[in-house]
């Protein structure tokens, strides 16, 4: 072989050693901004065909293919209904999502995880008394052709309001610092049938308004969203001092009918006036004044037609012991029964707790502003010295 052909086979060799390296420098190292466009496009079809909104991506978008793919959604929203004015209904500041997902052998996304930072939503009800959330989740009721399976999703910094201009235009209610933590969601055909969804322990924290830091944790929660309703087995809420545990909760807003919901509450013992503090009101009395310390509370929650029913309430204070039923609705109605009650016992710690309090008599002057109406039967009862048995309290509502 002449010297020629040698260096033309080495040349030749070269550019096609060039190319095939490469091709699997371009295949292995690809350039995030190739496929930018077509991820930005399938991820907002995506979420609008969930949401039935306008999505808009307008944040950077980082692609990483090697081991598992990495994608990173910068800023973005979801935008109000159409002709809605004001905030849109979400936004965020970065999503992070990890995932395997080949066509070739699998038939759906194996996702590690999502995790969303800086996500702030504004519920919204106009003047007119149109809203910008109601009709979410109110689309198409037939199952997902792809079944969904998260091993984890993380909410970090969230912020939620609520404006009703029917009221004001100031926001009603808003809860900053908010952090969810959720185990498994699923979603799908098989474990978990049609649209409904099924997420797995539940951790949530906020600050809402100035009530202190509220915690909630949750086993697991189920919600139909093809007839809007949502099961929880059992969840911990906490705020401040108070501990309130239920169970059994159920919620359902079938089309064209009023919420109904049902479900158990307990109360772990608090002492009165840190309850009212964690809620805003400047309590009556010291905090760690023994006899007004609440030592159980608990219920069974049901919708009435009239408002809301509690039936095998149970409340404990000092020796008192309290249970039966309370109705509330335009009137709260109540049959309780109790053990023994001691008035002096109350009067006289109110006195030494605050001189001004009154020293005798019945403490129901701050009743009377409230329309009820019942009966509490007592084993016993002690006021002024006076020691009574068998006694029975009745209260009248007549529109004082």
């Amino acid at each position: 072989m002449t010297r020629q052909r040698k260096r033309l086979l080495l040349i030749v060799g070269g550019l096609l050693a060039s190319i095939a390296l490469g091709v699997v420098l371009v295949v292995v190292f690809r350039n995030p901004l190739l496929n930018s466009a077509l991820v930005r496009k399938e991820v907002s079809a995506v979420l609008r065909e969930e949401v039935g909104r306008k999505v808009d991506l307008s944040g950077a978008l980082r692609i990483d293919e090697w081991p598992w793919v990495e994608l990173d959604v910068g800023r973005g929203s979801i935008a109000n209904p159409a002709g809605f004015e004001g905030p849109p209904l979400a936004q965020w500041e970065l999503i992070e999502m990890r995932f395997h997902y080949s066509t070739a052998y699998e038939d759906e996304p194996l996702l590690y995880g999502v995790i969303i930072h800086g996500l702030k939503v504004h519920l919204h009800i106009d003047a007119a008394g149109r809203d910008n959330f109601s009709d979410l989740g109110s689309r198409d009721p037939t199952p997902p052709s792809v079944p969904l399976n998260v091993p984890r999703v993380e909410i970090r910094d969230a912020e939620v309001s609520f404006t009703d201009e029917r009221e004001s235009t100031k926001p009603k209610f808003v809860a900053r610092s908010i952090t969810l933590r959720t185990g498994t969601v699923e979603r799908g055909v098989g474990a978990v049938e049609g649209k409904r969804w099924r997420i797995a322990d539940i951790d949530l924290s906020a600050q809402p308004l100035n009530l202190g830091t509220a915690v909630l944790r949750v086993p697991a929660l189920s919600v139909d969203a093809s007839i809007p309703a949502a099961r929880v087995p059992a969840a911990t809420l906490s705020l401040g001092p108070i501990r309130l545990r239920l169970s059994d909760l159920a919620v359902a807003a079938p089309e064209g009918a009023a919420v109904q919901g049902s479900g158990r509450f307990a109360l772990d013992p608090v002492p009165i006036a840190a309850a009212l503090k964690a809620a805003g009101q400047k309590p009556p009395f010291a905090a760690d004044s023994p006899w007004f310390r609440l030592r159980g509370l608990s219920g069974r929650l049901q919708q009435s037609p009239t408002g809301l029913q509690i039936d095998d309430l149970r409340v404990g204070m000092d020796d008192l012991r309290l249970q039966g039923s309370v109705s509330i609705g335009r009137t709260i109605r109540f049959a309780l029964e109790g053990n023994r009650l001691d008035l002096d016992r109350y009067i006289n710690a109110l006195a030494d707790q605050t001189p001004a309090a009154p020293t005798a008599g019945f403490p129901g002057k701050t009743l009377l502003g409230l329309p009820l109406e019942g009966s509490v039967r007592l084993d016993s009862a002690v006021s002024g010295g006076l020691r009574m048995q068998d006694v029975t309290l009745e209260v009248t509502d007549r529109g004082r």
